[in-house]
């Protein structure tokens, strides 16, 4: 097998090619540097070069940008699903569409699984939706696999949430974190790992979560993630609606898979992550 990853220096890309690395899978990683991925006579090219057996689109703009400059977003998050779609198609590459939990109103208390009929409330959640039917509806071995937030190494420098609570522990800061916004938090080595697995295990194409088991609260989440590093910075719980965002909220966002294997919880899996951080450089 050998995976192309276009978008190669964010969380997905990253833990694929650590993955890829430990279970000798011949990778290759394309970043924004190296490819423009709306530009399909370069991603036929791309393809054309490497003969990858599996395609993965890790090219992505979330949150809050996409609500400012909701044209960007369709470009980049639709417009090269809908690139890629054609060109795997064409070439007979299977095709790995990471979507989001926030194709979800965010409203449900429980489990969010792939029975769940999506209703994007936001320009984010819009855009990933529609990758979703190009994806589907063009590419004929085309996986959709929608993830929570997640957690990991990155080879770039754009901090998610995770990200940017490790730098403001470590910078000691007092954290004020919100205890209504709920996830089912997951490390970006475990999705490779199961992105890898679904490949060669040949699963049937379609829609399928990705998730570590169990949910948590934010708040939950980054007391647990001190615990484990051994810090005492100031905590403080606050509400979503104390911080002014752009487009809809989707508060609850817990998810799991009714079609894969339970993967282990979350608190295990942050565990693991940690250890790595306290790694001595």
């Amino acid at each position: 097998m050998k995976i192309l990853v276009f978008g190669s220096t964010g969380l997905i890309g990253t833990a694929l090619d650590i993955v890829s690395r430990k279970k000798n899978i011949r990778y290759v990683g394309l970043s924004h540097s190296d490819i423009d991925a709306t530009d399909e006579s370069a991603v036929k090219k791309a393809i054309l070069e490497h003969r990858p057996t599996v395609v993965v689109n890790a090219v992505v703009i979330i949150g809050p940008p996409c609500e400012e400059d909701p044209l960007k977003a369709f470009n980049v998050n639709t417009m090269v699903a809908y690139c890629l779609a054609k060109v795997c198609a064409e070439q007979g590459a299977v095709l790995f569409q990471p979507s989001s939990h926030a194709v979800f109103e965010g409203t449900y208390d429980g489990f969010y699984t792939e029975d769940h009929d999506a209703k994007p409330m936001n320009i984010y959640g819009g855009s990933k939706y529609l990758s979703e039917i190009f994806a589907r509806n063009i590419c004929p071995k085309s996986y959709v696999v929608r993830f929570p937030t997640m957690f990991g190494p990155r080879k770039n420098q754009k901090g998610g949430f995770v990200d940017k609570m490790l730098a403001r522990i470590r910078n000691g800061d007092d954290l004020r974190v919100v205890d209504d916004k709920i996830d089912s938090m997951t490390y970006s080595i475990d999705v490779a790992e199961q992105i890898i697995a679904m490949a060669q295990k040949e699963v049937p194409y379609g829609i399928y979560h990705i998730a570590n088991a169990g949910q948590v609260s934010y708040y939950a989440f980054v007391k647990k993630l001190m615990e484990l590093l051994g810090v005492h910075n100031k905590l403080v719980a606050a509400k979503a609606a104390d911080f002014a965002t752009a487009g809809h909220q989707s508060l609850k966002t817990a998810m799991k898979s009714n079609k894969l294997p339970a993967m282990r919880g979350w608190e295990e899996a942050l565990a693991d992550y940690v250890s790595t951080l306290l790694v001595p450089k």
